[in-house]
């Protein structure tokens, strides 16, 4: 949006999915300014800006100051407050305690079904109220085959020649190796994830891949690591540098070694589950942006403070230190696996 145009909390609120919440007080305030949407878990993420619309679960409201940090939400200059508490959550007598007070400071509150994911509001919204984000850079692409099909071999391999082309058309250098479930593509810069998609998509059609046979992932730089495709895969671990990506291949290739780095992040995954939270994705950013928190915090949407925050959760959920270097390869490792196993 330009400088000049503004989204009220009114024209944000006809926008799905927060067109399901509902305004249960504070509607002398629905004109206020949205300027940032952040998601604020209580009660240490006490910090908000003018112009925060505020998304909060209230899913702590027996720990002591939950309580006291929602009534300071409601009078603070945020543009307003979604509370969308957990279904096992009786939240008739906070509402009780809020509704008059936002009601008071002219806060718009708004409750929005469970059901609906936060991260979801913030993509839809975030987009129209800032600048859009920038095109990020692909380090590796993977297809992985997801049905038997005899002639995967085949079209694998027409298909890593047809990127090869492609990519060279385009000046771009892409290595490819075929496995018996996996085409990937390493790229020696980092095209923008937009070129990536369109010569995946032009050489899908050349190659006469089928659509139905392959599922795709796109894969950033694992910054401070070097990144090489072996060809083919397999449970020895292959020549040359060897980065997060190649050693969780490895380790998939192993199943109770898999099974033993997905448990450190199991905490985080159970955590996300059952909070709604997103301790997982913001490990695999702030990896990503080799620990720069400030880089990550402005990747997730989010201030500094609450970024902090979820590294606290994250630091004592699995026991590990993002400070100490092994602790640190620990987690990046498990994250790359967990990603790749999503991706089957």
């Amino acid at each position: 949006m330009s400088e000049d145009s503004s989204l009220s909390v009114a024209a944000v609120l006809t926008i799905p999915p927060l067109d399901q919440g509902s305004v249960v007080a504070g509607h002398r305030g629905l004109a206020r300014e949205v300027r940032w949407v952040d998601i604020i878990h209580a009660p240490a993420e006490d910090f908000v800006r003018p112009g925060d619309l505020v998304l909060t679960t209230g899913a702590d409201i027996h720990q002591p100051g939950v309580r006291e940090f929602l009534v300071s939400l409601v009078a603070s200059p945020a543009a307003g407050i979604i509370l969308s508490p957990p279904p096992d959550v009786d939240a008739h007598d906070l509402l009780e305690l809020l509704i008059p007070l936002a009601d008071q400071h002219a806060c718009p509150f708004v409750l929005l079904p469970w059901e609906i994911a936060f991260a979801d509001v913030q993509k839809t919204i975030l987009p129209l109220i800032g600048p859009s984000p920038p095109d990020t850079g692909v380090q590796m692409v993977i297809g992985r085959r997801v049905r038997d099909d005899p002639g995967w071999g085949d079209a694998a391999e027409r298909f890593a020649g047809a990127l090869h082309e492609l990519a060279l058309a385009a000046g771009l250098t892409v290595t490819s190796s075929v496995t018996d479930d996996l085409v990937m593509g390493h790229f020696s810069s980092a095209p923008t994830e937009s070129t990536v998609s369109g010569l995946v998509d032009s050489a899908q059609r050349l190659s006469g891949l089928p659509e139905d046979l392959v599922t795709w992932a796109l894969l950033a730089p694992a910054q401070g690591h070097a990144v090489t495709v072996a060809a083919p895969v397999s449970p020895a671990l292959p020549e040359g540098p060897v980065g997060p990506m190649q050693f969780a291949e490895v380790l998939r290739q192993h199943p109770r070694s898999m099974a033993t780095v997905l448990q450190t992040l199991q905490p985080l995954i159970d955590y996300d589950k059952t909070r709604r939270g997103q301790l997982v994705h913001t490990l695999e950013i702030l990896l990503d942006e080799a620990t720069n928190t400030s880089a990550a915090a402005r990747a997730l949407f989010l201030n500094r403070h609450s970024l902090l925050y979820r590294i606290k959760l994250i630091e004592e959920l699995t026991g590990l230190s993002l400070k100490n270097p092994a602790d640190r390869f620990q987690l990046e490792v498990s994250v790359r696996v967990h990603h790749i196993n999503e991706a089957r």
